[in-house]
């Protein structure tokens, strides 16, 4: 959870030491363990330290080989060994070395393929002064940020937007593609490279940079290889390699001088992550972990109490509760957005969420670990036309009558609508996509798309499809499907906004399900075992047997909020309308059709009610968009000409 910034004046005017200062002391919630700045000429980088894992402890940044070559780091590798081995004895470093120092000697080595060799979550900026450039790199799933841009001959990066837009020379104006695509195509993000700040770009995931003053070029130093097959005689062996790898990967997160901190809902994943935390602390291998549990009313189908009192039973430990907020959700919002630099932050659940990460903090965590993900990794549904193309049919229909029996909150036609959606997808061709786009929004408009945004705002993406991700060959539809996934540009904005809110309180967010080996192996084994017998996750329940109690690990229901989200916003509605209906910038700007947004805000409350929450997630958007607008562009906004802000004239 460090931070880490930098400036290069690229035509060699020397940096001013305090412009430096001041950009650094933006990022200094992300560390409270001593700031550090480092000029030569034209080039500066500067650290706010987090000290974490025992290796870190004495640290200091940014950190000088002894070649001259200086860098900054903000993360975590968990293949220290295999760089140790790979280094030997007489690089100088060892066992108790920093992360930065084991990095810094293999790139005295190794060049540009050292990020090939990095498995771990972490944002790197190194400049080596002798061949004059500078060299960005990102972990494969983007856990840890990292931004940059360039005005005129400057470069600048930084661990938050914030940084860049406190240089003098940034003066940032909204994204309007970016954001037609996040708000018209359920919070898509159309760009590897995309952030809402035109000119301000974020390193996509799995690579590295390569700045010279002849400009930027993006490089992927490794990805996923979803050609690679795993394949054994039993269920049974595959559970115990699943097993194995997911206690590394959670060994490999927990390893931290301070207390690590799980959130514990009760529900299958991230009990999984709190239990085996816990089973490694009996073993030795680990300190126990701080559970927290958010607690909601007793009788909902948000309240899983039950399955944290079972954990409990199972394990002889105290797992803290707080009470999920009750407060207004709008309360705060402005200063979230800030912090979260995105009109989406509202999206995440930011009031309870703070409640959880203020507890870790005030327990003495420095890091957090989420199950988020799990979902994603575990319930893809793409091995059901690896069953088609094998002719399979009797065991796709029986796998399609099984699965909703697992989740048993879900409509069980979502599951065949899933399939159908995908079996079409995958025959129909890719110059076919964006005509049937059309036609579907044509005769067969969502209910649920909200009317406000205007008609200029509609016509950026009109017609337009994302096309989809592609590696090469793919041995399995489950393995193309599961690439696709996690090297979609949505986990890294995820994982940005998430990360935010978690540096926010002073800890890092830390997530078992992302971890490259896991992933990895994920990919390789036959989708129908990771869904045996159509029981969804059923890789990890039976993996984890003894280790979750068995309430948990035959559970058969995901707890629902959407009451407690809907009965929020209509609470919140006279708030709510308020900020929409005077003069909104949204509307000022061009995205929002004032007309169409009195409107709906006039039935505002009779909508949010109901057994669906989308609704309330379009009206958390909307609101977004306009505190968004309001904290990061408000004067600038209220400066500018009429011409200028209309979209024709930007």
């Amino acid at each position: 959870m460090s931070g880490i910034a930098g400036i290069w004046n690229l035509d060699g005017r020397p940096l001013e030491r305090g412009l430096l200062v001041r950009l650094n002391q933006t990022l200094a919630h992300r560390g409270p363990d001593g700031a550090g700045v480092w000029i030569d000429g034209p080039v500066g980088l500067a650290c706010q330290l987090t000290v974490v894992t025992p290796e870190s402890v004495g640290e200091t940044q940014p950190r000088v080989a002894a070649s001259g070559t200086v860098a900054v780091y903000d993360g975590r590798l968990d293949n220290r060994e295999e760089l140790l081995e790979l280094l030997g004895d007489s690089a100088g470093v060892g066992a108790g070395s920093p992360d930065l120092d084991l990095i810094l000697a293999a790139y005295e080595r190794l060049g540009e393929r050292v990020f090939e060799r990095l498995n771990g979550d972490f944002a790197l900026a190194l400049y080596d002064a002798a061949r004059r450039r500078l060299l960005l790199a990102r972990d494969v799933f983007g856990v840890r940020p990292l931004y940059y841009c360039r005005r005129g001959n400057t470069f600048l990066f930084a661990s938050e937007i914030k940084t860049l837009l406190a240089h003098p020379d940034v003066s940032a104006r909204p994204d309007d593609e970016a954001l037609a695509w996040y708000l018209l195509r359920s919070w898509t993000i159309h760009s590897p490279t995309s952030t809402f700040f035109e000119g301000i770009h974020t390193l996509p995931p799995g690579h590295f940079a390569v700045v010279t003053e002849a400009g930027v070029a993006l490089r992927r130093y490794w990805d996923f290889d979803p050609s690679k097959r795993i394949r054994y005689s039993s269920f049974q062996e595959y559970a115990e390699h699943f097993r194995g790898l997911f206690e590394q990967a959670v060994r490999r997160r927990v390893r931290s001088i301070y207390p690590v901190a799980v959130s514990v809902s009760g529900g299958l994943d991230s009990s999984s992550i709190f239990c085996t935390a816990q089973s490694l602390a009996n073993r030795g291998a680990g300190a126990a972990p701080l559970g927290i549990h958010l607690e909601y009313t007793e009788g909902t189908l948000a309240d899983e109490r039950e399955y944290v009192a079972d954990i409990e039973r199972q394990y002889g430990v105290a797992i803290e509760r707080i009470q999920a907020a009750s407060t207004s959700r709008l309360a705060g919002a402005r200063d979230a957005v800030w912090r979260l630099e995105s009109p989406g932050g509202l999206l995440i659940e930011w009031d309870t969420m703070q409640r959880v990460l203020e507890t870790a903090r005030q327990g003495g965590a420095r890091v957090w670990l989420s199950g988020v993900w799990g979902d994603q990794v575990l319930g893809d549904l793409g091995y059901l036309l690896d069953l088609v193309h094998r002719l399979a049919w009797r065991q796709v229909w029986q796998h399609l009558k099984e699965l909703p029996g697992w989740m048993t909150e879900a409509d069980p036609a979502h599951f065949r609508r899933q399939f159908f959606r995908a079996l079409v997808r995958r025959h129909v061709p890719e110059w076919a996509v964006p005509a049937l786009r059309c036609v579907r929004e044509r005769f067969w408009p969502s209910r649920e798309e909200p009317a406000w945004y205007s008609g200029q705002f509609r016509r950026r993406i009109h017609g337009r499809a994302l096309r989809p991700s592609s590696n090469g060959f793919a041995s399995t539809a489950h393995a193309r499907s599961l690439w696709q996934t996690v090297s979609g540009n949505d986990v890294g904005y995820c994982m940005e906004v998430d990360g935010k809110l978690a540096a926010a309180h002073g800890v890092e967010a830390a997530y078992p399900f992302l971890d490259r080996d896991l992933v990895s192996f994920l990919m390789a084994a036959p989708g129908e075992v990771v869904t045996a017998s159509g029981v969804y996750k059923a890789i990890l329940r039976e993996a984890l047997r003894g280790i979750l109690p068995d309430t948990i690990a035959e559970r058969r229901w995901k707890a629902d909020f959407t009451n407690d989200l809907n009965s929020k916003l209509e609470r919140d509605s006279p708030e709510l309308e308020a900020c929409l209906a005077s003069q909104p910038l949204c509307v000022g700007m061009g995205y929002v059709d004032g007309g169409a947004l009195e409107e709906e805000l006039r039935g505002c409350r009779r909508r949010l009610s109901g057994n669906s929450a989308v609704r309330s997630w379009r009206v958390l958007e909307l609101l977004g968009l306009e505190l968004w607008l309001q904290v990061f562009f408000g004067e600038r906004v209220r400066a500018c000409t009429a011409r200028e802000l209309v979209f024709e004239g930007r």
